[in-house]
């Protein structure tokens, strides 16, 4: 069992228009469970509010980062191939076709603008695969024991 490396904040003061300073409070979350997906309570030091989290294990952290990954290399693969069929197709050697078919001016819009979009969702995994650390869902719990989707006032920090 190992600790997250996201943090649980309670927003002490945010000052600043243009360029925003906050101030946090800051605690760990707690510790990853040895297999699967826990939900931890943390108990806010600086207002006593209780929260829930959940927290991955390490193997199934590690697993979403490696299929991340690999979601990302298809992206950019896919995209380069798309976007060279669609400049093949339309560039040829001896100049642009004048006569072009309309089924393949379709083809090659719909190729030039899933070439243009894959590796822009490709570079959203990749870097979604180095930031994810296995936490999420943070729920405020009352003291009747209803969850809220809004945890006001607190975040998970990511770490950097």
């Amino acid at each position: 069992m190992d600790q997250p490396r996201t943090m649980f904040a309670h927003v002490l003061s945010v000052r600043g228009v243009a360029v925003v300073v906050t101030n946090h409070r800051v605690q760990p979350l707690p510790m990853r469970p040895e297999k699967g997906s826990g939900k931890g309570v943390i108990v806010c030091q600086a207002c006593g509010g209780q929260f829930l989290v959940t927290v991955q294990s390490r193997d199934r952290t590690t697993a979403r980062r490696v299929r991340y990954f690999v979601l990302g290399l298809i992206g950019l693969a896919l995209g380069a191939l798309l976007l060279w069929l669609s400049f093949d197709v339309a560039i040829q050697p001896d100049g642009p076709d004048s006569d072009l078919d309309t089924d393949v001016a379709s083809w090659l819009a719909y190729t030039g603008i899933a070439g243009v979009l894959l590796p822009i969702f490709g570079l959203g995994y990749l870097s979604n695969a180095r930031r994810y650390d296995g936490v999420g869902n943070l729920r405020r719990v009352s003291e009747d024991g209803t969850r809220f989707v809004r945890a006001s006032g607190h975040k998970l920090l990511p770490s950097k």
